[in-house]
């Protein structure tokens, strides 16, 4: 990838329902290894119907190779839709999990700066919370920033998960 050149670079949300099998996230994950295309957010899991799970990819690819990818990704053995999302037509969200210092002098700034974000706080420990947080990445960004003063120990981000807005679904079904 570092002798591809940024500037030519697209952002591709991708949305892959696939059978919920073993390997096949291998392979997903493979196809876009093997042309040399990082994935910045993987997210999978077992949809409504546990024989299938959704993966929602999100990779910059050269702006000519996107159908390309799309549609080789179409024709793996256990593919059984690949849906393009645009950036404006869809509506997505990560979680971050994170666990930053605050011993008792540093709690009321800890929970101040968690609530200010509609954060959830999930444990608190002797010198430590753990709060959780869903939205957009730039939000996650700058949350992750403000937390960053009270001295963060760990965190653990979901990767963006989506789904096409209004009507539309990857099955295909009209209500």
């Amino acid at each position: 990838m570092s002798e591809q050149k940024t500037e030519n670079l697209e952002r591709l949300f991708l949305s892959a329902l696939v059978y919920n099998r073993t390997g096949v996230l291998l392979r997903v994950v493979s196809l876009f290894a093997r042309r040399g295309y990082n994935i910045t957010s993987l997210t999978v899991a077992e949809t409504e119907n546990p024989l299938y799970s959704r993966v929602t990819i999100v990779s910059d690819v050269e702006a000519y190779k996107v159908s390309q990818v799309e549609q080789q990704l179409s024709k793996l053995e256990d593919v059984i839709k690949v849906v393009k999302l645009n950036e404006g037509k869809l509506t997505s969200s990560e979680l971050l999990l994170i666990k930053v210092h605050a011993t008792n002098s540093q709690r009321t700034a800890v929970l101040k700066t968690i609530n200010g974000f509609g954060a959830k706080v999930k444990d608190i420990g002797h010198i430590t919370i753990t709060a959780e947080l869903t939205g957009l990445p730039s939000l996650i960004d700058k949350f992750i920033e403000k937390m960053t003063k009270h001295g963060i120990i760990e965190l653990s981000r979901s990767g963006l998960t989506a789904l096409e807005k209004g009507d539309t679904n990857i099955n295909g079904i009209e209500e």
